[in-house]
This record gives structure tokens, C-alpha cells and sequence, in this order.
């Protein structure tokens, strides 16, 4: 997994992949830069219960059937997320 930065908030609302908004202040940011301490985890794949990265590719194992799944997409849409 990847470290934690400013994409993974749910306060971040993008631009393009180099910076975004932060929907708390309002500041262009850079969508690389280091967490700020309003930061609020969106929910991710690899932060799920049913996430299985024990295999290649790594899978999501809680929707009925069997799908790749990459760590980082953000989960907050998905019906079966399940916080670890």
C-alpha cells in the first residue's frame, strides 16, 4: 500500500492528477502532498474485510463473485465494504 496523502481524503475534491481542492478551506493543494490534521480517510479497497492481496492479482472476495481489485480504488460506492 502506498502512503498516505491528500488523495485519500475525503475533503479532497480533485482538479487533475497533479492537485485538487481542499473542500474545507477552499486551497488549491497538491494531491501528493502530505495529510493536513482535518484529513478523513475515504474508504479503500485495501482497507476492506473481503480485499485479498494474498493472490496475483489481488481480489475482492465479497460481492458474490470474485473480481480484481486494486488497493487504493476508493470503496465509498461499494455495497459489500467492510472496514477491517
Amino acid at each position: 500500500m502506498c502512503e498516505l496523502n491528500h488523495s485519500h481524503c475525503h475533503n479532497f475534491c480533485p482538479i487533475d492528477v497533479a492537485k485538487g481542492l481542499c473542500r474545507l478551506s477552499g486551497t488549491l493543494i497538491m494531491t501528493d502532498s502530505p495529510r493536513c490534521e482535518h484529513f478523513s480517510e475515504k474508504p479503500r479497497c485495501g482497507n476492506c474485510h473481503h480485499f485479498c492481496d494474498q493472490s496475483t492479482p489481488a481480489q475482492c472476495q465479497g460481492l458474490g463473485k470474485i473480481y480484481w481489485a486494486d488497493a487504493n480504488a476508493n470503496a465509498s460506492l461499494c455495497e459489500a465494504f467492510a472496514r477491517r
